[in-house]
């Protein structure tokens, strides 16, 4: 089982759910559009999510001797990866919306945790 090393905050972490729920249709648009516009987008909103995954802190996975992000969800290092490698592909981005979906969910089920 990981080892926690940072307290968890919904309120510091907020933000980062904030600014992809506003630009979340609008990279959908560009998509359906095939504007170019998706992908300046989509490289913004990966920045996003790789502070939101740092700003959530690490542990160190006993199970696999790593020290790994604390809100990535399950498989969340290959589906990150796939979502940068395919950032032309509009299942970059279901699948950048998936991990923010999970992400969201994770950070309130370890908040309550910590109170």
């Amino acid at each position: 089982m990981p080892n926690e090393v940072n307290r968890i905050s919904k309120e510091l972490l907020a933000p980062y759910f904030d600014q992809w729920e506003t630009v979340r249709d609008q990279i959908e648009a560009f998509y359906d559009q095939k504007d170019h516009q998706a992908v300046e987008l989509m490289n913004v909103a990966i920045d996003n999510y790789s502070e939101l995954l740092e700003q959530g802190g690490k542990v160190l996975d006993d199970r696999i001797g790593k020290v790994v992000y604390t809100l990535l969800p399950l498989n969340g290092i290959e589906r990150f990866e796939f979502v940068k490698d395919k950032i032309t592909s509009h299942y970059a981005h279901v699948q950048l919306d998936a991990l923010f979906t999970e992400t969201k969910k994770k950070v309130a089920r370890l908040a309550i945790q910590k109170k």
